[in-house]
């Protein structure tokens, strides 16, 4: 089959991780099928992947924005699907491809359209997360095939479109395992201001403990809890680890609340904004961590818990789904709104070596779970039967 991928969204955060590692092992792994990638000019893939059965198509500019790659997906390339004679389309998205000519497999990746109603957002991001759901809800019923990358997404799904349920294939997200050992020895990390301006910080000796939290900056995030909760922790542990938040701004005006708060509470000089740090970076930091806090109340399959396993660090993790699902054993969870059981099991932590090394130790062998090459043939596997049922019919 020849199969066309369109790389034109998600090209931060999660979304650029994804096809980073699924291409390359894609390729490697399915030699029947031809892969057509529709991607920006000058993306990092053309060069570092060059196979035979990969062909790459650079359809608009690097820096289009968002809005105009969306209207080359909908506008114009069904033609180009129709000129190279493509027989099925994956977009690893919410968002299917509405005038394509051949069927199509899309990817539920982001939960936030799912949810949004549940968080005091912006009036902006409330209309983006409307439009998104709009789209999402047309696009589950265009699609000839699912991909949930967590059981917890499938469940969402089916319970609100039941008739999808034989249609949806559970297909996790590797993790990214070769960038582990990407800054290995590394003094410095790097961070952006609200212009994503690359400004560089010099860390703490080496042997200073700090609690590392990673995630954008938006209210499903739940930034402003950990940092009641961290408060909290301080008044009965005063000698507590300080703690970085790791994260790019998508929510201003949330991430300045989070700021006003950290004031108010006089914990300027204990908690540090990292800005967004480099995937290599971050490992580094979640390698040197005392602990992982992950207080998120709205995830689809987070590399950042797949990547804190794979890096040894311990975790305290929402119970939220999918957290527990991800994790199993290999995390301590808490209620993700009650600041004071986010910093009981914190406190736990801190005082239970025994404990942390055994969440270490499971997280290392859980994450064999997750790997790359399983998402892979997963999404063959969903390939090869929904493309067998198109030309059945």
């Amino acid at each position: 089959m020849r199969i066309a991928l369109t790389l034109l969204s998600g090209i931060g955060y999660g979304g650029a991780t994804y096809f980073r590692n699924l291409l390359p092992t894609l390729a490697a792994i399915d030699q029947r099928n031809e892969y057509h990638c529709f991607v920006p000019d000058r993306h990092p893939l053309i060069a570092s992947l060059r196979v035979s059965n990969v062909h790459f198509h650079e359809v608009v500019r690097e820096r289009t924005s968002a809005l105009e790659r969306f209207r080359f997906e909908q506008l114009a390339l069904p033609r180009e699907l129709r000129r190279l004679r493509i027989d099925l389309l994956y977009t690893a998205k919410n968002v299917a491809v509405f005038r394509a000519p051949c069927p199509q497999i899309i990817a539920i990746r982001n939960m936030e359209p799912f949810m949004y109603r549940e968080f005091e957002n912006t009036w902006l991001l409330d209309v983006q997360s409307r439009v998104k759901w709009e789209l999402t809800k047309r696009s589950i019923v265009r699609a000839a095939g699912i991909v949930a990358v967590s059981q917890a997404v499938r469940d969402a799904v089916v319970e609100r479109f039941p008739d999808t349920a034989q249609e949806i294939s559970v297909v996790y997200n590797g993790t990214p395992a070769v960038s582990l050992r990407a800054t290995e020895g590394s003094e410095v990390i790097s961070s952006h201001d609200a212009r994503d301006r690359h400004v560089p910080l010099r860390c703490a000796r080496d042997d200073s403990p700090f609690l590392l939290s990673a995630s954008k900056f938006v209210a499903y995030a739940n930034q402003l809890v950990l940092v009641e909760a961290y408060a909290r922790l301080v008044v009965q542990r005063p000698n507590a680890p300080p703690i970085w938040f790791a994260g790019g701004i998508h929510d201003a005006r949330y991430f300045r609340r989070v700021q006003l708060r950290v004031s108010e509470l006089q914990l300027t000089d204990r908690i540090r904004f990292l800005g967004l740090v480099p995937q290599g970076e971050l490992h580094r930091l979640m390698r040197r961590a005392t602990m992982f806090v992950f207080p998120s109340m709205c995830e689809a399959c987070p590399h950042t818990l797949l990547e804190g396993m794979a890096c040894g660090v311990p975790i305290a993790a929402s119970d939220a789904p999918p957290m527990p699902e991800l994790c199993g054993p290999a995390a301590a969870y808490f209620d993700p709104r009650n600041p004071e059981d986010i910093a009981a099991t914190i406190e736990r932590l801190l005082d239970d070596a025994t404990l942390r090394n055994r969440l270490v130790a499971t997280g290392a062998e859980r994450i064999h779970e997750f790997t790359w090459e399983r998402t892979a043939r997963g999404l063959v596997e969903t390939f090869s039967r929904i493309g067998h049922s198109a030309l059945i019919r």
